[in-house]
């Protein structure tokens, strides 16, 4: 039986990523403005995210969201552990993903982000980057919430990897705040993320996507806290580096690292399920 719903379930995802390329294929036909569409994508895609989050029973607890009032967009960063991190951020903030060119080039992941109004960049060669920054700071500008992972590759939960600077310069240009947040998965199955379970949730190094998400959907659903924490004021003059800094820390500050042989979480935590 467990096989047959795990089955179910992932069909129900693959179709789901069908009628969304669909959807969005009709938008990118009969809308031209470029920042019109992506922010229209942005909204449909966390539509279509809180389906797949219910498909595959992730619950989702949101820390902190009165640090988002009053914000009108914004440079999203935090650290990155799976596939899983874009359906949670997006009903959340509605955000435009920036990822890299090599997952524009992967297939069906590369036409998903395409569709979805991502911004790539070229994390192979810094002779674009000006280009790269100029473009998010643009979004930025129009009032979009644009959000990156700035240690530029999923990781397996031991550690938050150095910040890399480059794309927190588009904030500054564009004058918008920083937002850090943070990820932290508490159970898969009902059991603790832990060294021996963390590889049901986190996608990352060499691992497949297809065998990665059957065993997922066959997980027996998944609960995440994300904290949202207070932005960060950029000025036209700030140090860069600086910025980075302040961003990783205030991330540490409330991530949670898989550890080996840990117990149980530690604390209560109240699991909002996402409609």
């Amino acid at each position: 039986m467990r096989t047959v719903l795990t089955f179910i379930r992932v069909t129900a995802i693959f179709l789901s990523i069908f009628v969304f390329l669909t959807h969005m294929g009709i938008v990118w036909i009969f809308m031209r403005n470029r920042w019109r569409r992506v922010r229209l994508c942005n909204r449909l895609l966390g539509h279509y995210c809180c389906w797949g989050l219910w498909v595959l029973r992730v619950k989702v607890n949101p820390i902190g969201r009165e640090n988002l009032t009053g914000l009108r967009g914004g440079l999203f960063v935090g650290n990155h552990l799976t596939y899983l991190d874009v359906l949670v951020i997006s009903p959340q903030v509605g955000a435009c993903f920036v990822t890299s060119k090599e997952i524009k080039e992967t297939p069906l992941l590369g036409q998903i982000c395409q569709m979805a109004g991502c911004l790539f960049v070229e994390r192979r060669s810094k002779s674009n980057i000006l280009n790269e920054i100029s473009e998010l700071r643009d979004g930025l500008q129009v009032g979009l919430s644009v959000a990156i992972f700035p240690e530029a590759t999923s990781t397996n939960g031991e550690q938050i990897l150095r910040f890399r600077r480059p794309l927190f310069m588009a904030a500054i240009n564009a004058g918008s705040p920083v937002i850090p947040f943070c990820l932290n998965y508490r159970t898969v199955g009902g059991q603790p993320i832990n060294f021996v379970t963390r590889d049901q949730v986190f996608w990352y190094g060499d691992m497949d996507f297809a065998p990665h998400l059957w065993a997922l959907a066959g997980s027996g659903g998944v609960t995440v806290d994300i904290h949202f924490l207070p932005p960060i004021i950029t000025e036209l003059k700030m140090d860069p580096t600086a910025l980075t800094e302040q961003s990783q820390k205030a991330v540490e500050a409330v991530f949670r690292p898989v550890k080996k042989n840990e117990g149980p979480v530690a604390g209560p935590s109240l699991e909002v399920p996402v409609p």
